[in-house]
């Protein structure tokens, strides 16, 4: 989906350029609208870009030049993206109000907003003429100032009721869709709003009266707040339709993830893969994706009796096959 920026940092950063909002800017189409119709409606607000950095640089921004240099990628990675110590537009700007730039500089400097993308959290035989998504608003405090994820607060903060909005589709069937074989035994890991596909799956799956077993895997911080679709997937799990192993892991002192309760079932997630099962994954692609795939191999090697390099070739076999898919951000 297309979000809009947050108005109160649109405003924000049109006073610190000394703009009033209504200079004339081009709207990233080959035509041209308001300064704050652009900040609004078009372009990133959230991640500086390089032309940014070397505009302010250009105009005595002393400071950055260094991280524009050659061998400083990682000191410009942390400045840009780094944990607790991410850059916006608006902190680049207000940071060099010595170096200061036009309206049309800055929207010249920007990059265009990309759609957000959400995977379907619903199954269209059981939901016909809708389209459900599992959102969960992007909140956060870096240097005393609240960040807000773009679309997930537009959704849940901006968009008005009964409002229509520019939608981007990606058909995603080719790389993560549903066994062909609704015989097929199901391993499904989703912690966090990485369950959103997984509870179409276990929808459609019900009502095509698929025979194959299914399996999810789900974490998320605390049970009593985060348990997304508790009810729908707990009576499930009483109809025999559904195997299911948590993992909220700020709700005991040791931290439980869904590596973790892979651990657990790791026998019984061998016997599912040689009963010609699937595995699925979707979710953080940087700590959990990667988290889950080490603990795969060390059940290939436990369970299936693998030397390190035979568990690999083995995954990656599962991977050829289309048997090991990923949907990873």
């Amino acid at each position: 989906m297309y979000g809009q920026n947050p108005p109160a940092l649109v405003d924000r950063i049109v006073q610190t350029i000394g703009a009033t909002g209504d200079e004339p800017v081009a709207d990233g189409s080959g035509g041209t609208t308001t300064l704050h119709r652009a900040l609004t409606d078009v372009y990133s607000l959230n991640t500086p870009s390089r032309r940014l950095l070397e505009l302010l640089a250009s105009r005595g921004a002393a400071d950055l030049a260094p991280l524009l240099e050659r061998g400083n990628a990682e000191a410009l990675k942390r400045y840009v993206n780094g944990w607790n110590e991410a850059h916006d537009v608006l902190d680049v700007l207000e940071e060099h109000r010595g170096s200061p730039v036009t309206a049309v500089e800055l929207v010249e400097s920007l990059r265009k907003s990309l759609p957000r993308l959400y995977s379907i959290a619903s199954s269209l035989r059981a939901h016909p003429r809708e389209v459900h998504l599992l959102v969960v608003s992007v909140r956060y405090t870096i240097r005393g100032r609240l960040r807000e994820g773009l679309c997930s607060t537009w959704l849940a903060d901006r968009w008005p009721v009964d409002a229509t909005a520019t939608m981007y589709l990606q058909n995603q069937q080719k790389h993560f869709g549903m066994p062909a074989d609704d015989g097929t035994p199901l391993i499904m890991i989703g912690p966090g709003t990485g369950l959103a596909p997984f509870r179409a799956f276990v929808e459609e799956r019900r009502l095509r009266g698929a025979t194959g077993r299914n399996w999810l895997f789900f974490g998320e911080q605390h049970r009593a707040t985060d348990f997304f679709y508790e009810r729908e997937l707990t009576s499930y799990v009483r109809d025999g339709l559904l195997r299911l192993d948590l993992a909220f892991s700020r709700d005991q002192t040791e931290k439980i993830y869904v590596q973790h309760r892979m651990r657990v079932g790791a026998r019984d997630i061998w016997a599912w893969l040689e009963d010609g099962g699937e595995i699925y994954v979707c979710g953080d692609k940087e700590r959990m994706a990667a988290d889950v795939d080490r603990e795969l191999h060390r059940i290939v090697e436990a369970e299936g009796g693998r030397s390190p390099e035979d568990a690999k070739a083995f995954v990656e076999e599962l991977k050829k096959t289309k048997r090991y898919k990923r949907d990873v951000y």
